[in-house]
């Protein structure tokens, strides 16, 4: 895989779950306590994914052999995240409900073509 293609699914990876968690954390942090232990399980759950994702980029820059592994898992990890935070969740999201489903059919998509390249390219650490 080339550098370029490397960094590219790095930056996806970067930008997706943990951006996302550093966003959603915070805002969520002062009303978890009405939320219950399904918000607080919730918040747990994206926060792995996002440590999925940041060890799974870590692991791709040092062109670390379980980098492929870790980025698969971080992509079909955060796919499901998504789709999970926009109809099965007890957290406040800002999104409007006509753009649930434009958002979440994205995030699968995203996914699925890293995956599929991820099948097809099998080079990523050489």
């Amino acid at each position: 895989m080339s550098r370029g293609v490397r960094w590219l699914l790095c930056a996806t990876l970067l930008a997706w779950r943990p951006l996302d968690f550093a966003i959603e954390f915070p805002s969520t942090l002062s009303s978890l306590g009405l939320r219950g232990a399904p918000g607080a399980i919730e918040l747990l759950l994206h926060g792995a994914v996002a440590a999925l994702a940041v060890a799974a980029v870590r692991a791709l820059s040092n062109e670390m052999p379980s980098g492929l592994w870790l980025a698969r898992a971080a992509l079909a990890g955060s796919a499901v995240a998504t789709v999970q935070s926009f109809y099965w969740s007890v957290l406040p999201h800002q999104t409007m409900p006509s753009d649930k489903l434009p958002l979440a059919t994205l995030g699968v998509a995203v996914a699925g073509i890293w995956l599929v390249y991820l099948r097809r390219h099998r080079d990523l650490v050489s």
